[in-house]
């Protein structure tokens, strides 16, 4: 089993097996305020919270190039109840 991260600013990015993953910490957000968008090899995941007045009090963003080898149609996205949203991917054969 072949384990390598790196930490991001704003998340994790590892590769266990035949599996690339990366999660974000999106805690400080309800689930309705994210929103993740998936286009080519690119993931991004876009958050926004509003306050009672309707202003934005609190933006989030990040993006995430998937590696070539990847199957884009293998793409799993899940979010903890502690609000970290994990994305996996598997090797494409």
């Amino acid at each position: 089993m072949t384990l390598s991260g790196h930490s991001q600013p704003t998340g994790k990015i590892q590769v266990i097996g035949d599996i690339f993953q990366f999660t974000v910490d999106v805690s400080e957000f309800s689930p309705e305020d994210v929103i993740i968008t998936s286009s080519n090899d690119l993931i991004e995941v876009y958050a926004e919270k509003l306050g009672e007045d309707g202003a934005v009090t609190n933006t989030f963003s990040h993006k995430c190039k998937l590696p070539s080898y990847v199957d884009p149609v293998s793409v799993t996205m899940a979010m903890e109840s502690s609000g970290i949203l994990t994305v996996r991917a598997r090797r494409g054969f």
